[in-house]
């Protein structure tokens, strides 16, 4: 049968339909029902017709019964069939197939047996004629209710087999048979009216049932969406947006569960990554170019980790990598030398060609260790030994590493102590005019001195002090103790004080510096204060704002370690300085070659031209002191000049004034 006419035959016979879900779910809720009913209606029908065959002599009944034993053969057949078949799942369109044929069916047993129950009632006596509308009516009624679940077929046995029973038993003429006649139609029409009322039932239970499959179902799918969405969220929680790489929390997280695993059976290998000469190439050509270089970056880590290996972007241009299958210190220092590789070649961007590297620290994280910060920690010495060896390197932590880092975690407990600003005091280095020996200033140089770790040197604390936040109460103690001090030195000797990046970058940083000069009552015109390029980089904003407020105050401002770093020259133009302070470096090659005395004159003759004075450092021999005078340096320190000295000796140098500047002059030190 073609689709479209067992629509048409579906619509008609009020059947249902395949379009919907509420239409396919009755289909097969009927079917199913008649799965179960159809074999006891077909045994219905034949035991009526056994019942009429004895309840009718055998000669009449034969008379009138050869149509109807080709009908009751083809019962035998379809309850055979449907007996074979009680368990079987269809297609809508094949449960459609199915229904029509049984409402076909059902029409031609009821008119076939209405007829075949009349003709026996004309030819039987009085006593027969009993049995067959006993027999008749239980037939009408039983395969009625047979087809309960399929209405329109149900009405069949009714409209075709107990009604027209019921009429011939009324005009029958006789009271007995008119009274059995009313009393089945009356009962034919009840039976109809509960079939109307059990199908309505039936229907609005399926409709109900399929109603709450279909909200299970679409909740079933927004669960789904849910997780996917969920899932998405997570994955974009959980990476980083420029490169595609795990971002810091996805890292760190998936690195604790790692580490917190009970009877991890192997070693893991954690590396981080900090770049050298990224910000260059951000700055000078631009946010785009330098976030295309992370990516080249980004790619290049996922190489080096192999399979099976998470790399992130911790943060600007750090980066992580974790190498579950990297399990030995040989592997792990070849994953070291592959990542520098890796970083080392050259990075293309828009047909521009790039160079940078970075420093790699790696550690051996081991199945007995479960202190991520303490793997982190390690970690981090690591790639600070790289960083130390110089661009490019990479370091596999180890135990003598060890001692650096409880070294940093003592320092850094000493550090916040209170009694670290008694324990921290001050030396005073002079600052020579060069040609005539005056004596200009004193930088304010700290000096610790631990009761239990011994003296530690400036360049090991003062970074930490950065690190923690511990500089600036430091820092302004310090300049207060140095200002006190100042205030007995002639007028013209100047106190010459380094500020760090946290002091100088804080958004009120020069009012509370000069609070402080308040307090100690000196004038800001006595001090001078040193900031670094590499302090500028880190607010250049707030920095040049600081220090525009010193500079109206009085202040001198010098830059420091000029030659050290990448971006000086743009400084000089930004921000107006009264000195640069030379990197040492420039003073100590220039007296052993050529091309870097012919840098540190090249040097020497800008700061001639903007009209700043240059000032040289770590002058230490004699040979050095002669090119800064051969080249017109005007200020110079160092140890050839004269050793750092203590709070007593600085204030009787400054009392005397003028120093004779020879070799033998050095002061004790401090």
């Amino acid at each position: 049968m073609g689709r479209d006419f067992l629509a048409r035959a579906a619509r008609v016979l009020g059947i249902g339909e395949a379009a919907t879900p509420f239409g396919r779910s009755l289909l097969e809720v009927r079917y199913r029902a008649l799965q179960r009913q159809i074999p006891l209606l077909y045994v219905i029908a034949l035991g009526n017709f056994i019942g009429l065959h004895l309840a009718v002599e055998a000669t009449e009944f034969d008379r009138v019964s050869h149509p109807v034993n080709l009908i009751m053969l083809i019962v035998v057949v379809r309850l055979a069939y449907w007996m074979r078949t009680r368990s079987r799942s269809l297609p809508p369109e094949r449960i459609l197939a199915e229904l029509i044929k049984t409402w076909l069916l059902a029409a031609a047993f009821s008119a076939m047996f209405c007829y075949w129950a009349i003709q026996l009632f004309a030819i039987g006596d009085p006593a027969q004629q009993n049995y067959i509308v006993l027999f008749a009516s239980l037939a009408a009624i039983g395969c009625a209710y047979g087809l309960s679940s399929f209405p329109s077929a149900a009405r069949l046995p009714l409209l075709l087999f107990a009604l027209p029973l019921a009429t011939f038993l009324v005009l029958s003429g006789r009271t007995g048979h008119i009274a059995v006649g009313i009393s089945l139609g009356l009962i034919t029409l009840l039976i109809g009216r509960l079939l109307e009322i059990h199908n309505s039932g039936y229907t609005e239970l399926v409709r109900s049932r399929s109603e709450v499959e279909a909200e299970r179902e679409r909740a079933q799918k927004a669960e789904v969406t849910a997780l996917a969405e969920k899932a998405r969220v997570r994955e974009v929680a959980d990476t980083d947006p420029l490169t595609g790489l795990a971002n810091r929390r996805a890292f760190l997280s998936l690195l604790e569960a790692i580490v917190a695993v009970e009877g991890r059976d192997r070693a893991v290998t954690l590396a981080m990554v900090d770049l050298d000469g990224f910000k260059p190439i951000n700055d000078t050509f631009g946010h785009a170019t330098g976030d295309a270089v992370l990516r080249q970056v980004g790619d290049r880590l996922r190489k080096a980790g192999g399979a099976g290996s998470l790399a992130a972007r911790m943060g600007g241009d750090e980066f992580a990598l974790l190498v579950p299958s990297c399990a030995g210190r040989a592997a792990a220092a070849r994953l070291g030398a592959r990542v520098a590789f890796e970083l080392r070649r050259p990075y293309e961007v828009e047909g521009r060609e790039f160079r940078l590297s970075g420093g790699c620290g790696l550690l051996l994280i081991e199945p007995h260790d479960r202190d991520l910060p303490l793997a982190l920690g390690r970690c981090d010495t690591a790639l600070y030994r790289a960083k130390q060896r110089g661009r490019g390197e990479y370091a596999l932590f180890t135990r003598e590493m060890e001692k650096v880092t409880r070294r940093r975690a003592a320092l850094e407990r000493a550090l916040r102590d209170p009694a670290v600003h008694e324990q921290v005091r001050l030396a005073f280095q002079p600052i020579w005019e060069l040609e005539s020996g005056r004596l200009q200033s004193f930088e304010a140089l700290a000096r610790w001195d631990h009761p239990e770790l011994g003296p530690i040197s400036p360049g090991e604390f003062i970074p930490i002090t950065e690190q923690i936040h511990a500089v600036e109460a430091i820092g302004a103690t310090l300049l207060e103790r140095a200002a006190l001090e100042a205030r007995h030195w002639p007028d013209s000797v100047l106190l010459s004080f380094n500020l760090s990046a946290v002091q100088l970058c804080s958004t009120d940083a020069a009012r509370r510096i000069l609070e402080t000069l308040a307090t100690a009552k000196l004038d800001p015109a006595r001090l001078q204060f040193e900031v670094t390029e590499t302090a500028l980089l880190v607010d250049f904003d707030s920095a040049r704002t600081n220090l525009r407020l010193l500079r109206e105050a009085g202040a001198r401002i010098v830059l420091d370690d000029f030659g050290a770093g990448y971006a000086s020259v743009s400084y000089l133009r930004e921000i107006d300085f009264d000195a640069i302070k030379l990197d040492g470096s420039l003073v100590v090659a220039a007296a052993e070659t050529p091309s870097a005395l012919r840098l540190l004159r090249g040097v020497v003759q800008l700061c001639a031209s903007l009209g700043v004075p240059c000032v040289a450092e770590h002058v230490e021999t004699e040979a050095q002191l002669a090119v800064l005078k051969q080249l017109h340096c005007r200020y110079g320190q160092g140890f050839l000049l004269s050793h750092p000295l203590g709070a007593v000796a600085a204030r009787a140098l400054a009392e005397s004034r003028v120093v004779p500047l020879a070799a033998g002059s050095r002061r004790a030190a401090a």
